[in-house]
């Protein structure tokens, strides 16, 4: 028996608090938030914000003497807010999203996504800046020479501006 006075873990009473608000359903909704990036990709998931699953309401099959047969998972549908000049490109990629979200799910939870074009929703969304690192001398060097033909002083600089942002974030030399 538990002392009701012992100082508690807060992760302790979540389940218990926000097991009649949310269900199972949006605590795995509220998991797929946490790990999003992890799921989706740096790529997509700085282009987009999942809104809401919405589950079908057959989540088993009927037998003909009227009791209920195998118990087959819910399949949803996901909500995502995306930029809308992602919009395109995610449509192409909706197959291999749902492939990864039903991996994370240990499942085929996912039947479809559905795309929102929301700027406002992702005007708020922090963007994370590319991992970039310092350039070496030589690659700096490397870069000079290619551009150094170039006779127009701003596309000179511009170039070299291109080059040396490539070649940071990728991390490769020239």
């Amino acid at each position: 028996m538990t002392t009701p006075n012992r100082p508690r873990p807060v992760a302790d009473l979540v389940p218990a608090l926000t097991k009649d608000a949310f269900g199972k359903k949006n605590m795995l909704f509220g998991k797929m938030l946490a790990e999003w990036e992890h799921i989706a990709g740096p790529e997509i998931a700085a282009q987009t914000t999942p809104m809401e699953l919405k589950y079908s309401r057959t989540s088993g099959t009927k037998k003909k003497d009227g009791q209920k047969g195998d118990k087959t998972p819910p399949k949803a549908t996901l909500v995502l807010a995306v930029q809308p000049a992602f919009a395109l490109e995610l449509s192409y990629q909706k197959d291999l999203l749902a492939e990864r979200l039903n991996v994370f799910f240990g499942y085929s939870a996912i039947k479809e996504i559905k795309i929102i074009q929301h700027s406002g929703v992702m005007d708020n969304k922090k963007v994370k800046p590319p991992l970039t690192r310092p350039l070496t001398m030589q690659e700096q060097q490397k870069i000079d020479a290619l551009v150094g033909d170039i006779q127009e002083n701003d596309l000179q600089i511009a170039l070299k501006n291109l080059g040396k942002a490539i070649v940071s974030r990728l991390g490769k030399k020239p």
